[in-house]
């Protein structure tokens, strides 16, 4: 499945980087079998082994060697999957970061979006989520067709059935509206394009992705059962474990997008606090006397130094117990500490996005063109956004 928002990786070295062999390149990104994709081709071995041994029960121990054989072939198709996300991603103008396979198949991950979200990000999306399981109905046909070229019951005609049946379900599956399959991801553009909103979006098509996942479990039971037949234990078991992941998926990317849907929407104006500059020698009597002639209120007074520059705030507890007429701003000054500057137009997004430009700003000063008017603890915004 494609993951369209994800950073630059790191090394495989590096911490946080997938553990597992590198097999080499491909869109100018590393492909990464991780260790867990071994674990999955033994199962896949396990399971396959014993059909094979009922349908060719001369093969004995080589019945084994196909289905190890087998897993490689299916994780090839896996593959191909992966790569259509990628190739089609680049069409349109997106950095490949990295082609995985692993135990639940694999994804591609992509550099970060440079450009603005709008309705051609959108459908980008759709196209780049839909083209994966495309291709493995494509391939499925492929070796459909190709099964009638084989002696039937060969080894040969054994991989290419389980090559086109493996195909055939893993694009079905694939295409289900729900989030983390690559049809939810399609579903969650639909939603982008319509409501405008890339978060919105996520939000919807998990909430699908957890049904189809409670679908599963149900099914593996129900359908045996209206067959007449009692569930197999074992089927039933991989499907919990696979609902299980598409349902946990799903959540985590259903908060993932309320989180940075409550950053779209946040109002800065619960943060903002009124200020206004003050020179480096201005009397402090007048500076605290001033109020923001439409609201009444004392602004914070943001002191500039003798270059213009702000360089820290008046203590008004300080300032309120000094005595004489005489004092200037500057004898209560409160360093400031590093600072960014903003627009007084600045959305909470374009604030986090400059920030990591300015990580280790603590405080933001609202202007007006070149007039301060507001002040922002930047401890205090994020603390905002995390309790709402």
């Amino acid at each position: 499945m494609p993951e369209q928002t994800s950073s630059t990786p790191a090394p495989a070295d590096a911490p946080g980087a997938s553990r597992g062999l590198r097999l080499g390149s491909v869109l100018g990104a590393p492909v990464l079998l991780a260790w867990s994709w071994f674990i999955a081709a033994g199962v896949i071995a396990v399971l396959i082994s014993p059909w094979v041994a009922r349908v060719r029960p001369d093969l004995g121990w080589m019945s084994w060697a196909v289905g190890v054989l087998f897993s490689v072939v299916l994780f090839g198709s896996v593959f191909l999957h992966e790569l259509a996300h990628g190739v089609t991603g680049r069409l349109f103008g997106y950095r490949v970061a990295a082609i995985e396979l692993n135990v639940w198949g694999g994804f591609t991950r992509f550099e970060p979006r440079t450009e603005p979200d709008s309705p051609r990000a959108a459908w980008v999306s759709f196209t780049i989520s839909v083209i994966g399981p495309v291709v493995n109905l494509v391939l499925g046909g492929l070796g459909w067709l190709a099964m009638d070229a084989a002696v039937r019951g060969s080894v040969p005609w054994l991989l290419l059935f389980g090559f086109t049946f493996a195909n055939l379900v893993l694009g079905a599956i694939n295409l289900l509206p729900g989030i983390p399959l690559d049809g939810g991801w399609a579903l969650q553009a639909v939603f982008w394009r319509v409501t405008g909103s890339p978060y919105a979006g996520t939000i919807a098509a998990a909430w699908f992705g957890r049904i189809i996942a409670v679908g599963f479990v149900v099914g593996s039971l129900l359908l045996p059962l209206a067959q007449g037949q009692r569930p197999d234990l074992i089927t039933v078991g991989w499907t919990a474990v696979i609902a299980t992941m598409v349902w946990f998926s799903a959540s985590d990317a259903a908060k993932h997008a309320t989180q940075a849907r409550r950053v779209e929407t946040y109002e800065m104006s619960r943060v903002i606090q009124p200020a206004v500059a003050a020179s480096w020698d201005a009397p402090l009597a007048t500076a605290l006397e001033y109020a923001d002639p439409g609201t009444g209120r004392r602004p914070l007074l943001v002191v500039l130094d003798r270059q213009g520059l702000p360089c820290g705030l008046v203590d008004r507890t300080a300032a309120g117990r000094a005595t004489g007429a005489d004092h200037r701003v500057h004898e209560f000054i409160r360093p400031l500490g590093p600072w960014i500057g903003a627009p007084a137009d600045i959305t909470a997004p374009h604030l986090l996005e400059s920030l990591t430009h300015r990580p280790k700003a603590a405080f933001c000063l609202i202007m007006e063109g070149e007039t301060l008017v507001g002040f922002i603890d930047l401890q205090e915004f994020f603390d905002e956004l995390l309790a709402h």
